[in-house]
């Protein structure tokens, strides 16, 4: 399995500090999985839809994502304290894979009282990742 490590070379004299050829860090996929993750336990659902493709925006508002986690977590209500994509459970072939996708992440999403998830698509877009598909809650 490869890593989804990332970096891009960039030769910049603009800044009196800046080194020539400084190695400027691009998120893995399993960041953006990560990231999603956090934005989602920090109640942060705008900042969390920015990680998602156009189509998935269109299908995912902000108060949609707010409603998937609340119903996935009315059992036992509260705020999702852990959040960790499960790498050994990361998928890089799949039976309904796209053009362009790349990985299929598992990101727990642990309270007090809960552990469920929430599984990512990601997509390559030129040098980004975007999360393409979401499904809600545990296998």
């Amino acid at each position: 399995m490869t890593s989804g490590c990332r970096a891009v070379l960039v030769a910049s004299n603009s800044h009196p500090l800046s080194a020539p050829n400084a190695f400027v860090h691009m998120p893995t996929y399993i960041e953006v999985a990560k990231q999603f993750g956090d934005l989602i336990a920090e109640q942060d659902y705008a900042g969390a839809r920015a990680l998602l493709t156009g189509d998935a925006r269109v299908a995912n508002t902000p108060d949609q994502l707010r409603e998937a986690v609340e119903g996935m977590t009315s059992y036992a209500p509260g705020p999702i304290r852990k959040v960790l994509v499960m790498e050994e459970f990361i998928l890089q072939e799949w039976p309904e894979k796209q053009d362009g996708d790349v990985a299929v992440a598992y990101v727990a999403l642990n309270g007090d009282s809960f552990c469920e998830a929430v599984s990512v698509t990601i997509v390559q877009m030129g040098s980004d990742y975007r999360i393409r598909r979401l499904e809600w809650g545990r296998p």
